[in-house]
């Protein structure tokens, strides 16, 4: 990539806790190329085979829970997983979300020439050289969408992309996955587990992150390794376990700096550590040390950065129990 698409920012740009609604969008947005490289390319693969195989003569019907602004429905159509007719639920129980997620892709479409057109705050159709796709934009849990009986009724795929660490999955999925259709698809993505690593090495950083992948373990049981928890609940009975595979976030610089997202990205990082272990009654005493040496090397393109995730298929076989 030529240098002139890589930044070097002031040390520390203002950004907001990735949690807050006012910030999600701009933070989805800054990580979907993260995303699109980290994703695993076997798993991918594995899906778009078995989809394939799971078509019929009417259109397929995918759920994504935790949707977001859209960029998983951008990238499912960017792959052309859909070659055909598809109707494409995207929930999120954030309103404020959907609504980025419209304008997202109206935007989108108009750059790559897709033609997408909305008839109501919640529903539009996106026609592209390969797919013709009916959108809704469903204002609802997962909790929700488990409970709930529509006139969609059940689904080929259900997708969850970077959420189920934020959710109670164990009690979750088996309430969700019977909206799946015989032989039904659940595509389940970047899922943490466990691993953060910020280099050059920094001592006492290993404690800062011990303490931050406990606030999550604190918030949800298992939270923070969450990738190998699901590849084992995904090999119970009604559950065949198509794929699976690392799908790690890794950053460095290029170039001796970032892409504009990557920079983005990174600081949010840095700072959603920093704000969650700094409410702690006894936060790390180096806290701010590490968050200032961090920003600075973000700012003069010397930090490197890794996550691990977990990729998963799965398909339901027969009845869950």
């Amino acid at each position: 990539m030529p240098k002139d698409n890589f930044s070097r920012p002031p040390a520390h740009p203002a950004v907001t806790d990735p949690t807050q609604s006012a910030f999600c969008p701009r933070y989805l947005a800054a990580k979907k190329a993260i995303d699109d490289r980290a994703l695993n390319h076997h798993v991918w693969e594995s899906l778009r085979l078995a989809l394939a195989q799971t078509a019929g003569s009417e259109p397929l019907k995918i759920i994504e829970i935790g949707a977001g602004i859209g960029t998983m429905l951008e990238r499912v159509v960017e792959r052309g997983l859909l070659t055909g007719p598809a109707v494409y639920v995207a929930s999120d129980s954030d309103p404020s979300q959907l609504r980025a997620a419209r304008q997202e892709l109206s935007q989108w479409a108009q750059k790559r020439g897709h033609v997408l057109s909305w008839s109501g705050e919640h529903q539009g159709r996106l026609r592209t050289a390969g797919a013709d796709v009916s959108i809704v934009l469903d204002p609802a849990s997962a909790e929700e969408l488990a409970d709930r009986s529509d006139t969609l009724g059940a689904f080929d795929l259900l997708i969850a992309h970077a959420v189920l660490d934020l959710v109670d999955f164990p009690a979750l999925l088996p309430r969700l996955l019977p909206r799946l259709k015989a032989n039904g698809l659940t595509y389940l993505t970047c899922n943490f587990d466990g691993d953060t690593l910020f280099l050059p090495e920094w001592d006492g950083e290993q404690e800062i992150l011990r303490q931050y992948h406990a606030s999550m373990d604190a918030r949800i049981a298992g939270a923070s390794h969450t990738g190998r928890r699901l590849l084992t609940c995904l090999q119970r009975p009604g559950l065949e376990l198509l794929a699976a595979g690392s799908s790690d976030w890794v950053i460095h610089p290029r170039n001796a700096g970032y892409t504009m997202e990557e920079t983005f990205f990174l600081n949010a990082l840095i700072e959603t550590i920093e704000r969650e272990l700094a409410k702690k009654s006894s936060p790390p005493s180096n806290l701010v040390t590490w968050a200032r040496l961090r920003y600075r090397q973000v700012a003069a393109g010397e930090l490197s950065f890794l996550a691990r995730h977990l990729d998963l298929l799965a398909r339901r076989q027969g009845p869950l129990p």
